[in-house]
């Protein structure tokens, strides 16, 4: 890579992820700012990646914690840490089930096969992953994102601002209510290029797009449902996700992924 992670600009991040944990006062509540080593958070990167906000409870921050995987998003080793690849997210009621082997985890890495085939492994190593809010809710519909909303996402466009990514890969891309898409679009004046591909059920869609302001403009996005509802499957990859993957391949032969 050309430059080196800013490292105290992220400390400084994950400090007011750390800010936003506080403001709701819940342990059920806490902050997960990064899911790829801080070494891969460099300015001028091919991609970022980008959820709506980590998903948990205290029962998963237990777990989190236990696997100390602070520690390892910071270490820098070869090959760089993914929370995607490496952590242990648990079940449901928080059993292990194998490292990588939660449903999004699963469809992350059925995205990054579908687009960049045999090198997927690398590119999603050296990908800044995040969330656009990065304090855990039960879920996308829980009221307590609502309060910390505005700063979640004035959080994200200032790291997508320092990282000046080439191009931005999105899940969670709904046209209404709480998206990243919509964030985008509002923040940083995202519109849509292309007639959205319709998947299954007709609610899927794949959106791509071009950031048209500021420090980031010319952007190009691809935005893609909510994967962890296009993968509701209790092991293994749903017909939904695999529709999804077949559709991005079709999609990266078209034209040039970064």
């Amino acid at each position: 890579m050309a430059t080196s992670a800013d490292l105290k600009f992220l400390e400084e991040m994950a400090d007011k992820a750390k800010s936003l944990e506080d403001r709701l006062g819940s342990r059920d509540n806490w902050a997960k700012p990064y899911y790829s080593d801080l070494q891969v958070f460099t300015p001028g990167v091919p991609r970022a990646f980008i959820g709506l906000n980590p998903a948990g409870d205290g029962g998963s921050r237990k777990y989190y914690e236990a696997d100390d995987s602070e520690t390892k998003l910071r270490s820098g080793n070869t090959p760089y840490f993914n929370a995607y690849l490496d952590e242990n997210w648990g079940s449901s009621t928080h059993k292990p089930i194998g490292k990588g082997q939660a449903p999004l985890q699963i469809a992350v890495q059925s995205v990054f096969k579908a687009i960049y085939e045999d090198d997927w492994e690398s590119t999603l190593r050296n990908t800044p992953c995040f969330n656009l809010v990065p304090v855990c809710t039960n879920n996308s519909e829980d009221p307590t994102l609502d309060i910390i909303w505005d700063d979640g996402v004035e959080w994200s466009v200032k790291l997508l601002e320092y990282l000046k990514p080439q191009s931005i890969l999105l899940y969670a891309n709904k046209q209404t209510g709480k998206s990243v898409w919509r964030a985008l679009e509002q923040e940083l004046t995202l519109i849509k290029t292309d007639a959205p591909i319709d998947l299954r059920p007709k609610t899927f869609k794949i959106y791509t797009g071009v950031i048209q302001r500021g420090t980031l403009e010319d952007v190009s996005v691809i935005g893609l449902p909510h994967l962890s509802r296009v993968n509701r499957s209790k092991s293994g990859t749903s017909k939904n996700l695999i529709y999804l993957c077949d559709r991005l391949s079709e999609l990266a032969t078209q034209r040039s992924f970064r």
